[in-house]
């Protein structure tokens, strides 16, 4: 691993604890202290009440995952064209570009949906996450590379998708679910940086 993919990899963690706690905030926050503001105008006032400010946090999180399934889809699809193609397997880089772009567009759209579809929808992505991880640990293994650590990684990512798409109808729990497997990535993460590799030499 080289230092810059040390540093993406650190600031990744950096990113994931940050999403974990501001769910965390989130799904606590009662917005209906705003509505007690002095000179607040009425129908501001009854918003924060109705509650439907609930959904606002999601939204975020919907609007940052997009931007990066966006980011990663297009950077994924251009190293194709610029080099992946002349690797061995280079295809699926630009299946897994197409998809994340798909998945970017998607998570753009979503706008007036219950929060529980919102939620169900990143337990999706997460899910899917720790499929990605899976299936890159087997690419890994094909090739005589690190695998463990990515397998462990997307196996109890997933068993963590399960877990909190079952407990689905109690909103606050699923979200402090969601958040523990953020935690758990961050700090898989930041193993993964201070791992030692192994330097192979050719005589």
């Amino acid at each position: 691993m080289t230092l810059w993919q040390k540093i993406r990899t650190i600031l990744i963690a950096v990113f994931l604890v940050l999403l974990g706690v501001f769910l965390i905030a989130a799904a606590r926050f009662d917005y209906s202290v705003f509505a007690d503001i002095e000179g607040l105008d009425p129908s501001l006032a009854e918003l924060f009440r109705s509650g439907e400010l609930n959904v606002l946090p999601y939204l975020i999180i919907l609007l940052i995952l997009s931007v990066v399934l966006l980011f990663s889809g297009i950077r994924m699809i251009l190293f194709y064209f610029t080099m992946a193609r002349h690797m061995n397997g280079g295809r699926s880089i630009l299946y897994q570009g197409i998809l994340f772009f798909d998945l970017g567009v998607l998570s753009m759209s979503l706008r007036a949906v219950p929060p529980t579809y919102i939620m169900a929808y990143l337990i999706g992505l997460l899910g899917f996450s720790g499929a990605v991880d899976v299936y890159r640990a087997w690419d890994a293994r094909q090739i005589g590379g690190h695998w463990k650590l990515k397998l462990l990684r997307g196996t109890v990512t997933i068993a963590f998708a399960i877990y909190a798409f079952i407990n689905l109808r109690t909103p606050t729990y699923c979200v402090y679910i969601f958040s523990a497997t953020l935690f758990y990535n961050a700090l898989m993460r930041i193993i993964s940086v201070f791992r030692r590799s192994e330097i192979i030499t050719i005589q």
